[in-house]
């Protein structure tokens, strides 16, 4: 009885690091539920090194008021229906629940074809793995980038609007 009890706590040690890795990635249909940020299952996911505007934040084209925000979601959901979701999460999750993640449908990356769309931009501050994507939807003038758009960068706007958000 201790031999089978010693060999089952054995073979439970050798599953805790897989199991481990396994709750770092999650799979599954996606929805968007921010700008950028996902739900997968039951998991909110912030795209990690993406930034979108606010919900309460509010952008013009030429002198005509945009949602913005309402844009960058509906493209957002546009490029979650195109199939299921697989996010590697890291860190911690926040006090929402949330963890970042970086997500891919089949080959394409979600948060680089947000910012692709020109509706999100790099978040540098968390990392530059999508500064040459951002500089494609510049040049395409796409999106926030489109010719007469006027914005504020998201994390700008979040300072200025304390509690304005999320």
């Amino acid at each position: 009885m201790v031999r089978r009890f010693a060999w089952l706590l054995y073979l439970m040690l050798l599953a805790a690091p897989a199991m481990a890795q396994d709750a770092d990635v999650v799979t599954g249909p996606a929805r968007a539920i921010d700008a950028d940020i996902i739900m997968v299952g039951t998991q909110r996911v912030i795209l990690y090194g993406v930034d979108a505007p606010e919900r309460s934040q509010f952008c013009t084209v030429g002198t005509k008021k945009w949602g913005c925000w309402d844009e960058a979601r509906n493209t957002l959901t546009g490029i979650l229906s195109t199939g299921e979701a697989t996010c590697t999460l890291s860190g911690e999750p926040d006090p929402f629940h949330r963890r970042y993640g970086v997500c891919k449908i089949g080959d394409k990356d979600v948060g680089a074809e947000l910012i692709r769309s020109g509706m999100a931009m790099a978040f540098v501050e968390q990392a530059d793995d999508y500064s040459a994507v951002e500089d494609e939807a510049r040049t395409a003038a796409v999106g926030l980038w489109q010719k007469g758009a006027k914005f504020d960068m998201p994390w700008a706007w979040r300072k200025r609007n304390p509690g304005g958000f999320r």
